[in-house]
């Protein structure tokens, strides 16, 4: 069967929808004509000049990402800047651009389900939100025995595939943890709230780790983009599976991501 870009997006929208996304974020068909054909998909992050230079390489149709390539649209088309250039490219190779955000972040199989599943965490439950009752972004579940704040920062290190990260906090045992993959330090309270004692995020910085501790909330700093890179590996699945259950016919690659912000 062959499919269009229009078959994507109302998969993808089936998958995260669109009406899960934050008021802010910019989700869904950013690049390309609706009714091109897709045989070949690059799944990636985020939309570097080196991914679309990946994708220009490997014939891609369609990259999809999980950051928007542009949160505000600009006003002008005029090529001024890095990402125009890149917008460019892709219109002359025929390569259209999706983005699942915070849409993704709260879908069922999404960011931070997959980043529950990947620190071990069980009996995981979504944590409410005001401005989407009918589906949350945080998750919270709970390890399978306590562990000293230290040990769990290894675990989740190790379970990420830093090199190091940071974490502060208390004395006491971690054992009912949050998460919020990418930058999530607005959560700590609804944390709190749902009887979380850890959370795990990324972009922590000083004030708020100070902001955590006063609130009695140990806090972990995966970094945004290694929080949020596992849910590529599971959205390869979860494209591959779709194909072989709808006979549909094309290609998923992953696009070669490095490190952004790297340690010495």
């Amino acid at each position: 069967m062959e499919t269009t870009i229009s078959d994507i997006c109302v998969f993808m929208n089936e998958y995260a929808s669109l009406e899960y996304a934050e008021k802010w974020d910019n989700p869904g068909l950013l690049l390309g004509h609706v009714e091109a054909p897709v045989h070949k998909i690059m799944v990636a992050l985020d939309l570097m000049p080196e991914v679309a230079e990946q994708a220009i390489e490997e014939g891609v149709d369609l990259i999809l990402t999980h950051h928007p390539f542009y949160f505000k649209l600009p006003s002008s088309l005029a090529v001024t800047d890095t990402k125009m250039e890149v917008t460019y490219e892709l219109i002359k190779h025929d390569i259209a651009v999706y983005a699942a955000h915070t849409n993704l972040d709260a879908a069922k199989g999404g960011v931070n389900d997959v980043l529950a599943d990947r620190i071990g965490l069980q009996d995981v439950t979504e944590i409410p939100r005001k401005e989407c009752p009918e589906q949350g972004l945080a998750r919270i579940g709970v390890l399978e025995e306590p562990m000293p704040l230290k040990a769990f920062a290894k675990k989740v290190r190790d379970a990420l595939g830093a090199k190091h990260l940071t974490y502060a906090g208390g004395d006491e045992p971690v054992y009912k943890v949050a998460v919020v993959g990418g930058s999530g330090s607005d959560f700590m309270e609804d944390a709190l709230a749902a009887g979380a004692d850890t959370l795990v995020t990324g972009d922590v910085k000083f004030h708020i780790a100070q902001k955590a501790v006063n609130l009695g909330l140990n806090i972990v700093d995966g970094t945004h983009q290694l929080t949020e890179m596992p849910v590529i590996d599971h959205l390869e699945e979860v494209l591959n599976a779709w194909a072989k259950e709808t006979d549909r016919h094309f290609e998923v690659v992953r696009a070669h991501e490095d490190l952004l912000l790297q340690n010495i």
